[in-house]
């Protein structure tokens, strides 16, 4: 028994060293092409002053963004959870719903109603738009597993509701804010097509300028390390800051029996921020985008939209599908407790996830020349996504495990159950449908995926986002709106599902504890 259990476990650590030396491929890479210039060199490129004033504009994005990321979304999901107001289910997924429109969606909608929109605050603008939702789910969500028992417990000690507020209630969804922070400030670090349309030079443009303009790729990787290492450090900073978790006790899902302020002054603000931030980020969106289908002259190429629509969903769901497979021994190995493998394994696969689409696609253009057949193929570009995105699988399968009762393992195992027959009769059983939200988050993710797929797609393929870009760079609004609509619809699929509340565990655990 002794031996199956040590085979057992470093079989499993073998299959994670495994798939972590994959996704490590394009990081890999970029070291081994900036190698390829000498010191001098290297110094010459990060010290020139074009880099220097690149490097400082994305730092300058990156923080105004997330400053309006930490107010505004906290702001908005206190007001949805502790205000009294209409309808607060609704709202919450309104305010979600923007996860839906990518980026660059964003920027066409917005430069067909203001064409001289562009630089730096409308980049904020944009990206504050795009990255709003991550803030607001993830604190949300926090503020519903908070024990209620506490801040009865503050209320009766005298404290006022504004110093329950700051005192007892914000140091527990302190982790939320920080992980809501990490999350919008990646995706402005990564983010390629927004800022090239409103003509702001990130770190990111500059990448694709040097692989583009020059075909200078030891260049590029340099770029593209300095972008690893900012990413790297904001993650690391962000984990400093995030500080110890709060044990909370509180059920999971939308909490129905909140005592809720009944400010009408309050209730009125928290209404009109919502109502703008619902113009702004949905009404208008697709305002837009129905106007310039309906204002298109030429018919629309349905052949067109239809093989730009099957491309971006059977490549994003084979991209989702390999994020879930190579996930799943990480999320076996996260599950089983804290060890030194696992912390490094979590340190890689942050890595991994602060490689930006552009850095990716750089990596795996030269890596999957090597590759025969399978360059410039749909499968690549599926690794690509899986690469991308593998951390938010990991995080979701990690998750879906662990609500699975330990009991429930143990009376499995008494009754004669292998670890491997416990894992496909009980445990999977009980997490598939919170397994399948993680794929869906990550389909959701990957079909608005742009600088990878610009780099990696199969000659001759066309995905929604593809065509929108084409479009948009060059004007073409009325053209780009068909496609820029159908993506739209077909995200808001997934990003609806995902904001219905559930509960922590399913019906089936609930009555197997009974038995």
């Amino acid at each position: 028994m002794k031996v199956q259990t040590l085979v057992s476990k470093y079989g499993l650590r073998a299959v994670v060293a495994l798939a972590l030396l994959l996704i490590s491929q394009p990081l890999i890479y970029l070291f081994i092409r900036a190698s390829e210039k000498s010191a001098s060199e290297i110094a010459d490129l990060l010290l020139r002053s074009k880099t220097v004033e690149v490097l400082a504009l994305t730092l300058v994005l990156l923080l105004i963004v997330v400053l309006i990321n930490i107010f505004l979304g906290t702001a908005i999901a206190a007001g949805l959870h502790y205000v009294k107001i209409p309808y607060p289910r609704l709202l919450l997924v309104s305010t979600v719903l923007p996860l839906a429109i990518p980026s660059y969606v964003f920027t066409y909608t917005w430069k067909a109603l203001i064409p001289s929109l562009q630089g730096l605050w409308a980049a904020v603008f944009i990206l504050s738009l795009s990255t709003l939702p991550y803030m607001i789910l993830a604190v949300t969500i926090s503020f519903q597993r908070i024990d209620a028992g506490v801040i009865e417990v503050a209320r009766s000690l005298g404290l006022s509701k504004i110093s329950v507020f700051f005192r007892v209630i914000l140091p527990q969804v302190r982790r939320s804010i920080s992980a809501g922070a990490l999350l919008s400030g990646l995706y402005v670090l990564s983010d390629f097509g927004a800022v090239s349309l409103l003509n702001v030079e990130t770190l990111t443009v500059s990448i694709q300028n040097l692989f583009k303009s020059s075909y200078d790729r030891s260049a590029a990787s340099v770029i593209g390390l300095l972008l690893f290492f900012v990413a790297a450090i904001f993650v690391s900073f962000e984990s400093v800051l995030k500080g110890r978790e709060f044990e909370s006790r509180g059920a999971e899902g939308f909490q129905t029996r909140i005592r809720r302020v009944a400010n009408p002054t309050l209730s009125i603000v928290t209404l009109s921020v919502i109502a703008l931030y619902g113009v702004l980020a949905v009404f208008t969106p697709f305002y837009v985008l129905l106007s310039r289908y309906f204002q298109n002259p030429g018919a629309v190429a349905i052949s067109d939209l239809t093989s730009a629509a099957l491309s971006t969903i059977s490549v994003a769901g084979l991209g989702a599908f390999f994020a879930f497979l190579i996930s799943l021994p990480l999320a076996f190995l996260v599950s089983q407790g804290a060890s030194a493998f696992s912390a490094i394994s979590g340190k890689v696969i942050l890595a991994a996830h602060s490689l930006p689409g552009v850095v990716v696609g750089l990596a795996l253009v030269s890596f999957g020349s090597r590759l025969g057949p399978l360059y410039q193929s749909i499968f690549l570009l599926a690794f690509a996504y899986a690469v991308l995105f593998l951390a938010k699988s990991v995080a979701s399968t990690s998750d879906s495990l662990a609500l699975v009762s330990p009991q429930l393992r143990e009376v499995a195992a008494t009754l004669g159950k292998s670890k491997s027959r416990i894992a496909l009769e009980v445990v999977f059983p009980i997490a598939l449908p919170n397994l399948a939200l993680g794929v869906l988050l990550v389909f959701l993710t990957a079909m608005k995926e742009l600088p990878a797929t610009l780099m990696l797609r199969p000659t001759g393929m066309e995905t929604l986002a593809t065509e929108i870009w084409s479009f948009a760079a060059i004007s073409r609004f009325n053209d780009a709106a068909p496609y820029a609509l159908l993506l739209v619809i077909l995200a808001a699929i997934p990003t609806f599902i995902l904001t219905i509340p559930r509960t922590a565990k399913s019906e089936f655990e609930q009555k197997v504890r009974y038995l």
